[in-house]
């Protein structure tokens, strides 16, 4: 995780001003692909959380309500990452293409929809 989060600091760190055109679509391209595999792990680890109990270890009844609570998450953002994660789960070709960083964690959501409606 401490990869993770240097290599989130550099990106940070990068002067963008004089990049020209065609390198800040390259780079937004690799963002929002990366932002996608990281809204899938994400996600599934909160389905391993929820099916361990894990919040219950930190004082909440559910995933969601850990979200929330110590993350600042909105409602609808928790009960989103929790609903994909099951969808995850059950929908194994999803899962992959979201780890694979070509489907966005609100494409996810709209399939989970089906199983786990708001």
């Amino acid at each position: 995780m401490e990869c993770l989060t240097g290599a989130l600091a550099a990106l940070a760190g990068e002067e963008l001003k004089s990049s020209f055109g065609p390198a800040v679509l390259e780079r937004a391209t690799v963002l929002v692909g990366a932002r996608n595999v990281i809204d899938a792990e994400l996600a599934r680890t909160v389905r391993e959380g929820e099916l361990t109990r894990a919040s219950e270890h930190d004082g909440k009844a559910t995933m969601a309500s850990w979200l929330r609570g110590h993350h600042r998450l909105p409602q609808g953002a928790a009960s989103q990452l929790v609903r994909n994660g099951r969808a995850s789960e059950r929908l194994p070709v999803l899962a992959a293409a979201a780890a694979a960083g070509l489907v966005p964690a609100e494409a996810v959501s709209v399939m989970s929809r089906r199983w786990w409606p708001t």
